[in-house]
């Protein structure tokens, strides 16, 4: 027994000792040694990600190899991009080393610009794999049945590259599956009928393929599945008929041909839901109220199907995690939800395109963390709130195509992180707020406190959004640079006044659309500061006189329309402007000249002419000022010359009035004398009878 108990403790000692030892201790096998120097050989770096790769140093401690802690073996491989084959010397071909590795468990080469068909011959004899990542690469061809013989795969990822054919059914076999990616591709025919086999799959990832067919039953077996997404296909299931795995967290159908109503009780059916992703299919019916019961949902898209009905009003603050909800596109019905409001951390609310009516609930102002609120092309009626400028991170701000009425409210001006304000279309009236300066968002080079915080986590949810628009007279839908997108609409509505000068001010506008309007006054002097100008649109109002010179400064524009004005004057001329030659740019000024248009400016020097009709006018009134002072110094000067006299000498007075005294008698005299001859010659009596 002794002996027993010491053999037991000698062999644990030593396989403990074993174990203890580093990668640099065992060594590094010659032949895989040898084998990865010709890998970097094969290889640009120009990040020097394979600086470390060098002669007479271990090679499990050199950057992207992983040995075994026991036999010293390499088992993970990871060149991933910056690295990437040299095209000198041909295709990339892994014949020559791929083999050295028998023991590899983990091979990593993705964003690395591979090339050719999937090289079976060589993957087949890594027996002991189990991650293979080749994703973001440049493979062809079709994905071949050898993928089977991968028994101990766990993670397979061929996403982004150019594979097409269908997908193989020897993938069923591959049971230790825990995360399948063949998303990005060009897979077509149907999704394989036994996928249920895979009982360890997690992660599925199909999306953007060329896969049609019905979503299999098998689905439902896939008990440990977590995240699925087979969007942007052609599936055409109905709804009903889908089985979906209940532990669901994270779905996303979007961009297929799913049709039928959702089930009512879907709560029941998918209660972990994290992500509920459907938009862009042909679902209708209502939306189901169970929906409000699930506490664990983060993002909510049913836009762009055939939904009626009204929209739940049972939305409650279990629901904390709620951050986006997307109803776009639909035919829903009624008022926004009352409810909405309890949601405290929602962020991105898009309602446009439906028929909702109804005003804005004033239980919207608690949603302190919004960065998108969308309710174009409605029929909301009555007047802007003022607590909206209140909501102080709103970036997007688009309401539309509806039937709002009453002045832009200046609390609008508090918006500071604002960067899309879209009011277009509507009744509004009175004048553009002064204070339109105040909109931070929308200088170059200024980034509000509400723009920061609302960074970070939230930046690749920016990616996800979409956001019409109508910039240089096209409507396009934003979506990847929509963050970077400035712009301002206040087109067809009855705004009056002038155009405030404060707007110049805001400098990082790529749009800016104020026609069909009552505007008046002239074009603001200092529009040529608003250096990010690609489009601006202030036709169709009552603008007078003269083209600032400095909107020719504007270098990035390329639309212009200053149609159906009352501007006159020369056109300014300038580099930039000289590409805008299309004349319906100034028709409807009558009293525009110069090019494009034909009829010329009566001066040589016309494009001086209206600075020299104002130096005229200046002249003109000095010169009445000079004509009406003489005049009065004039009149002075007279006045206490005569006055100033009579008032000094007594002699001068007495003589002056004595004057003036026989001057009136002599008057009077003569006047006696002519009535009584009047009177003569009316009675035809004498003067003496």
């Amino acid at each position: 027994m002794p002996g027993l108990a010491f053999a037991i403790v000698f062999l644990l000692t030593s396989y403990a000792a074993l174990s203890s030892l580093d990668h640099s201790t065992l060594g590094c096998n010659g032949e895989e040694r040898q084998a990865l120097l010709r890998i970097k050989a094969s290889f640009k770096d120009p990040s020097l990600r394979l600086s470390s790769w060098k002669e007479g140093s271990g090679c499990c401690q050199w950057k992207g190899v992983g040995c075994s802690n026991i036999t010293g073996r390499v088992v993970t491989l990871d060149l991933r991009n910056p690295c990437f084959p040299k095209r000198d010397q041909g295709y990339f071909q892994p014949d020559s080393w791929l083999g050295k590795f028998e023991n590899l468990s983990d091979l990593l080469i993705y964003d690395s610009n591979l090339v050719g068909t999937f090289p079976c011959d060589i993957i087949t004899k890594l027996v002991n794999l189990k991650s293979l990542v080749l994703s973001n690469n440049n493979f062809t061809g079709s994905l071949p049945d050898c993928i089977g013989q991968l028994l101990n795969l766990s993670t397979l990822s061929l996403s982004s590259n150019h594979f097409h054919g269908a997908i193989p059914r020897s993938l069923e076999q591959l049971v230790s599956l825990n995360y399948l990616d063949l998303s990005g591709n060009s897979f077509n025919g149907t999704l394989p009928q036994n996928i249920g086999l895979l009982k360890n799959l997690i992660t599925l990832y199909l999306s953007e393929n060329i896969l049609h067919g019905n979503i299999p039953h098998s689905f439902g077996q896939l008990l440990n599945l977590q995240n699925l997404d087979i969007s942007l296909n052609h599936l055409e299931s109905l709804v009903s008929d889908i089985r979906w795995p209940k532990q669901l967290l994270y779905l996303n159908l979007t961009n297929n041909h799913i049709f039928g109503s959702l089930p009512q009780d879907i709560a029941d059916k998918l209660p972990n839901l994290t992500h509920f992703l459907l938009g862009n299919n042909l679902i209708s019916g209502s939306i189901p109220k169970s929906l409000c019961k699930i506490d664990s949902l983060y993002n909510l898209d049913l836009s762009g199907n055939m939904l009626s009905g009204e929209i739940p009003n049972c939305w409650s603050a279990i629901q904390a995690n709620l951050t986006e909800i997307n109803l776009a596109s639909n035919k829903l019905s009624g008022a926004i939800p009352i409810s909405f409001g309890n949601l405290p951390t929602l962020a991105w609310l898009h309602l446009n395109n439906n028929s909702l009516h109804g005003g804005f609930p004033s239980s919207l102002r608690n949603l302190k963390h919004l960065l998108i609120l969308d309710v174009g092309e409605n029929h909301i009626s009555g007047t802007i709130p003022s607590w909206i400028g209140n909501i102080f991170s709103l970036q997007i701000l688009r309401l539309p195509q509806n039937g709002l009425n009453g002045p832009i409210p200046s609390q609008l001006c508090q918006l500071s992180a604002l960067q899309i304000l879209d009011l277009s279309g509507n009744n509004l009236m009175g004048p553009i707020p002064h204070c339109i300066g105040n909109l931070t968002g929308m200088i170059s080079g200024q980034k509000s406190f509400a723009t920061q915080s609302g960074e970070g986590p939230r930046n690749l949810e920016w990616y996800e959004q979409e956001v019409r628009q109508v910039i240089k007279g096209t409507e396009l839908d934003y979506t990847r640079i929509l963050k970077l997108v400035v712009n301002m609409d206040l087109s067809n509505n009855s705004l009056s006044g002038s155009i405030p000068e404060g707007i110049t001010l805001l400098s990082a506008f790529h749009g800016l659309n104020l026609s069909y309007n009552h505007l008046s006054g002239h074009i603001p002097e200092r529009i040529g500061n608003m250096k990010s100008l690609e489009s601006l649109d202030i036709s169709h109002d009552q603008l007078s006189g003269r083209v600032p010179e400095s909107i020719s400064s504007l270098t990035s524009l390329s639309h212009l329309n200053l149609s159906y004005n009352n501007l006159s004057g020369s056109i300014p001329e300038g580099t930039q402007l000289s590409t805008l030659d299309d004349p319906f740019i100034y028709a409807g000024n009558p009293f525009l000249c110069g090019p494009p248009l034909p009829n010329k400016c009566f001066r040589d020097d016309s494009q001086h002419g209206n600075q020299d009709e104002d130096e005229d006018a200046k002249k003109d009134k000095v010169e009445k000022l000079w004509f009406y002072f003489v005049v009065a110094l004039g009149y002075a000067v007279g006045f206490w010359t005569v006055i100033g006299s009579l008032l000094m000498k007594r002699s001068w007075r007495h003589a002056y009035f004595q004057y003036i005294d026989k001057s009136m008698q002599r008057i009077n005299v003569s006047w006696a004398i002519h009535l009584a001859s009047f009177k003569e010659r009316f009675t035809g009596n004498s003067v003496a009878e």
